[in-house]
């Protein structure tokens, strides 16, 4: 069992969590992200190669919602089997990618990956995408540290 506390604040910790369940949401009812099979024209590979992707994205999903629906995780507690992690790893990088196509779409890549941006008069729903991609960020940062 992986476990560890995040540094972010447990209160943005629980204000986030209703953002990334509209997120999460949102990604599971439709990817925005498609690998496309590396021989289009065999009938068998194409059908095996989109289910075995399929059958992969559910297992990631199914690891970001054990993290969103454990109860320690609003309060910034992270717990986490090792044999899902790397699932937990995939899972929160197309989450991210969702709120980077979705909530932070007017966002530089530059002020995202720095952290630079100016909350300064931004609405909202922006600060809630920003605080929920930092705070995914730092659950990613730290399961690499204890799988790498």
């Amino acid at each position: 069992m992986i476990e560890f506390s995040l540094q972010a604040d447990a209160r943005i910790v629980e204000a986030v969590l209703p953002e990334l369940g509209r997120v999460f949401s949102a990604s599971q009812r439709e990817s925005s992200f498609s690998f496309v099979c590396p021989n289009p024209l065999d009938d068998d590979l194409v059908e095996a190669w989109e289910s075995g992707l399929a059958e992969e994205a559910r297992g990631d999903r199914g690891a970001v919602a054990r993290l969103l629906k454990n109860p320690k995780f609003a309060s910034g507690r992270v717990e986490v089997d090792a044999d899902d992690a790397e699932d937990l790893l995939r899972g929160l990088t197309e989450l991210r990618l969702t709120l980077r196509s979705t909530s932070l779409s007017e966002v530089s890549d530059r002020e995202l990956e720095s952290g630079s941006l100016d909350l300064e008069g931004c609405e909202h729903s922006l600060k809630m995408g920003f605080f929920a991609y930092l705070v995914i960020a730092e659950v990613q940062e730290r399961l690499i540290e204890f799988i790498g």
